[in-house]
């Protein structure tokens, strides 16, 4: 919610700046609890009963209002280029946002959040251990298995009794990696009938049956490889703070555009095992929080706030892609729309249909995605959501 609070003031402070009216900043959505304060602008800063980010209302986006749709301070009346840095606010504060995070969290030293299964993957924060190795901020070799480093409480794997500290050996039959663990507990999550774990404990090795309560089968465990691995802090001066920033930004967006490829290749794949994966795999607020709490447990405070500057960073990627209701489907609009001279009130009053439509299939998604998280973390069985 911080984060979506972060956006919004992103458009806030461009208009107020380019001289477009705000008419509303509101903390959390409608309806209304109240009007804690009003600007000499005559911008009302309000409280909303739905606590899911916010909004800022700018002046001129309601054609019906003639008068005020083309008003000097109109969001309508504004040129090209102050429209466009308006919708590209909200975006640059998440970029901004994330940059402060890593900044500070450089300088100050981090641990990985985790070990990628992407061979080139540069991110400090989720890295390949090829990168991490030629950085030299890792040595040692891997062994075979999974090291389980902390368990999330009521999770699969407390419920079957693994402990910190345990290896995990083997999923059925088939030997366990980093970078196959994942694949083989949703194979198993498919299966008719028991899976086993083969783990490596203090006092021995012993064989584990489960069954996964879901297809998307999870453990929800902090792991690292079984190895005589040692990663030091990644920690810099600040001015190579500051490059190394920039550094994730762009390591970690190309992760993402890696990740929404395969996800948009699996979801129109007309398969159905690969349509029920990566539906799956999406997560919102419910699965962000429970992702947030494992990161703490691990890492503490400096893990949970690497975690809140990659979740920024993706509300950042997200509201660029060119879907209308999205700052991207805006920012296409806005384009269109001078270039071809359309009508303003035609366009907006048909933008307004399009990004309504939009807003609500995104929002009917969402409440999907929590409701799947919701069945996941309780481990009740549904159609499709496993």
């Amino acid at each position: 919610m911080l984060l979506i609070i972060l956006h919004e003031l992103g458009h806030f402070r461009v208009a107020k700046k380019t001289g477009v009216k705000v008419n509303e900043f509101g903390i959390g959505l409608p309806p209304k609890i109240c009007t804690f304060r009003k600007d000499a602008s005559g911008t009302n800063y309000t409280l909303n009963r739905i606590p899911l980010g916010g909004f800022c209302a700018l002046e001129g986006e309601d054609p019906a209002n003639p008068e005020v749709f083309y008003a000097k301070n109109s969001f309508i009346t504004a040129k090209l280029w102050k429209k466009l840095i308006i919708i590209v606010g909200g975006v640059a504060m998440n970029v901004l946002t994330a940059r402060v995070i890593f900044t500070l969290l450089f300088r100050h030293g981090t641990q990985p959040l985790g070990l990628s299964n992407e061979p080139t993957s540069e991110s400090y924060l989720i890295p390949h251990l090829t990168f991490l190795q030629s950085a030299g901020f890792a040595t040692g070799e891997i062994k075979p298995g999974v090291a389980i480093e902390k368990i999330l409480p009521e999770s699969l794997a407390e419920r079957i009794g693994l402990q910190t500290g345990d290896v995990i050996m083997q999923v059925n039959v088939a030997s366990v990696s980093m970078e196959n663990l994942s694949s083989l507990l949703t194979q198993a999550g498919t299966a008719s009938t028991a899976s086993t774990l083969t783990v490596n404990t203090t006092t021995g090795s012993k064989t584990i049956s489960f069954t996964c309560p879901d297809t998307d089968c999870k453990l929800w465990i902090a792991m690292t490889p079984n190895s005589t691995l040692e990663i030091n802090d990644i920690q810099f001066w600040l001015p190579q703070a500051m490059l190394a920033s920039l550094h994730e930004i762009k390591a970690e967006r190309n992760l993402t555009f890696n990740a929404l490829g395969t996800l948009w290749a699996s979801l129109f794949s007309f398969n159905r095992e690969k349509v029920k994966s990566a539906f799956n795999s999406l997560a919102g607020p419910v699965g962000a929080v429970k992702m947030g709490a494992l990161f703490y447990q691990s890492g503490g405070r400096i893990a949970y706030l690497a975690f809140a500057g990659i979740i920024s960073l993706a509300l950042a990627i997200f509201n660029l892609l060119p879907i209308p209701a999205l700052d991207g489907g805006r920012g296409i609009g806005v384009i269109l729309q001078a270039l071809f001279r359309w009508k303003p009130e035609k366009y907006f009053q048909y933008e307004g249909y399009v990004n309504a439509f939009f807003f609500y299939l995104l929002l009917l998604l969402g409440v999907v995605i929590i409701l799947k998280d919701l069945v996941m973390f309780w481990g009740v069985k549904l159609p499709f959501v496993g």
